[in-house]
């Protein structure tokens, strides 16, 4: 992980012992000899050892971290220090409110992306690194389909190939799918 890839993206912090979000905010600064990222004091309410997870929008991906963050402040900063990296095939991932609004501009049906004429409009529920929840009209998809999303993130584009591997009913109109991300890539 390079400074250049993550300095000014978006950083969500949660306390692993209770769930919390404890930060969604910007990395002022990435330290590569400690392996630690620095945030503005002022997006921690309440500044403390925690044991953290990390979730990082990059610039060319998605990390998840656990780390620490001692409650120690340098001038108007804080230092998250990032620990074990976690495996793709990690099934605990942590997953993160994050509400993003997206479209579904096309189906893949056998390795093809058919574009769709009217896009399917979706919000996040959640994210880890490996899967998202997002809500979208009822109907529109059954386990095992899969479809190209793209999601809205300051001012960029996150795609990503994602396949259903659950629905649920959430009311008349909407269901909510689980869906395993495939591939990610971002457009600058």
């Amino acid at each position: 992980m390079k400074e250049s890839s993550i300095k000014n993206r978006r950083i969500l912090i949660r306390n692993i012992e209770n769930g919390e979000t404890i930060a969604d905010t910007k990395i002022k600064r990435f330290d590569s000899m400690a392996n630690a990222i620095y945030i503005s004091a002022d997006s921690i309410k309440d500044i403390k050892y925690y044991k953290l997870s990390v979730f990082i929008f990059a610039d060319d991906c998605l990390y998840e971290y656990y780390g620490t963050t001692k409650g120690v402040m340098v001038g108007d900063e804080i230092k998250v220090l990032l620990g074990k990296h976690k495996d793709k095939d990690d099934r605990s991932r942590t997953r993160y409110p994050v509400v993003l609004e997206g479209s579904i501009d096309g189906i893949i049906i056998e390795g093809n992306v058919i574009n769709l004429r009217k896009a399917i409009y979706i919000k996040t529920v959640n994210m880890s690194a490996n899967g998202i929840l997002m809500e979208a009209d009822s109907g529109c998809f059954t386990v095992g389909d899969c479809f190209s999303v793209r999601l809205k993130v300051e001012g960029r584009g996150i795609n990503l190939h994602c396949k259903i591997v659950r629905v649920q009913n959430k009311s008349m109109l909407t269901d909510e799918y689980g869906c395993k991300i495939i591939e990610i890539w971002i457009n600058r």
